[in-house]
């Protein structure tokens, strides 16, 4: 039987012909080979570069139509305090106390008419429905607001602060805190888009007017209250979500992470502060501007505006992409 384990001599020099000839063209047409090879370099670096370039021409479209709402909201809250006389239309936020006590800018002129304050009891409230005076539906949403917010005080000066309480037994390994601290983000994501939709359903501003076939009592007072304290459950289960971060154990290699974590976590919990004080300075202003009104008064627009610090939120993303990448032998 023939032995096929090794090629004849016929093979070897057939293959060393062809290796000759392949040799030989890649001598002949090396330039071209270098070409194409450079052009295809240069048609992937343009097709990199653009990307990046649209890239970065959308992220700074975002980032300027997020300075021009920021711009609008403080031109609409100026435009506010000037309507209602608050002396942080002329002196800034730091000089309107002194110069409140100065110049009394509270006292209320003289009228027949009575007029919404802001309730501190469960029995104010129940005026506030039964007597109806001019501006109760702002009030008694307000006045829930701030009710509800009351009892937290403490616990949202800790998440202000980024208060951290002991640390519980045992500490969590890289991949258990990445895990754990995306999904709070995500959670509070989630949230805050629930809260969007929830405030901007048709029935959110509706509790505020008569149906057509309501009588001329106008709002539904049920309706307002329930939307408020559904805008505080939201709130609450913001902080509880804070109070979670604050309360992970892991070790101290991992602090800047959880820090930023705490801080993030917090933004909306400080945009629930300035709309609560804002909605509360506007109540209080009412009886020294509805007395001089003789129609429908403009004060701007008042939302809860939650604006989320994307470039801290980047910095979260990268420091646990770092700690849960393969090391490297």
């Amino acid at each position: 039987m023939a032995d096929h384990s090794s090629p004849g001599d016929g093979s070897v020099l057939v293959a060393i012909f062809a290796l000759l000839i392949i040799a030989g063209l890649v001598v002949r047409y090396i330039w071209w080979v270098v070409g194409a090879a450079a052009l295809a370099g240069v048609v992937y670096l343009c097709v990199v570069l653009t990307r990046k370039a649209e890239e970065r021409r959308l992220r700074d479209e975002k980032l300027a139509a997020e300075r021009e709402f920021e711009r609008a909201r403080l031109a609409e809250r100026q435009h506010r305090w000037t309507m209602i006389g608050d002396s942080r239309a002329v002196y800034g936020e730091k000089g309107s106390a002194p110069t409140a006590d100065i110049t009394g800018t509270d006292s209320a002129p003289d009228t027949d008419e009575p007029i919404a304050t802001l309730a501190a009891t469960k029995a104010e409230l129940d005026a506030l429905i039964r007597d109806r005076p001019q501006g109760w539906e702002q009030a008694l949403f307000a006045s829930i607001l701030m009710q509800r917010a009351a009892p937290l005080a403490s616990r949202l000066r800790d998440s202000e602060l980024g208060y951290t309480e002991a640390g519980a037994s045992g500490l969590m390994s890289a991949g258990e805190l990445a895990s754990t601290v995306v999904h709070m983000l995500d959670e509070m994501m989630r949230t805050i888009q629930q809260l969007d939709r929830f405030m901007m359903a048709p029935a959110f501003m509706a509790a505020f007017t008569a149906p057509d076939d309501v009588d001329e009592d106008g709002a539904d007072p049920e309706a307002i209250a329930h939307i408020a304290h559904r805008v505080m459950d939201y709130h609450e289960r913001l902080l509880e979500l804070s109070e979670r971060c604050r309360g992970i154990s892991a070790p101290a290699y991992y602090d800047d992470i959880l820090a930023d974590c705490a801080r993030m976590l917090d933004a909306p919990l400080r945009s629930y502060r300035e709309f609560i004080d804002e909605f509360a300075a506007v109540i209080r202003a009412l009886p020294r501007v509805l007395p001089h009104a003789s129609g429908p008064v403009d004060l701007g627009s008042l939302g809860l505006y939650i604006s989320i610090d994307n470039t801290l939120h980047s910095r979260i993303l990268r420091r646990l992409d770092e700690i849960t990448a393969p090391r490297r032998a």
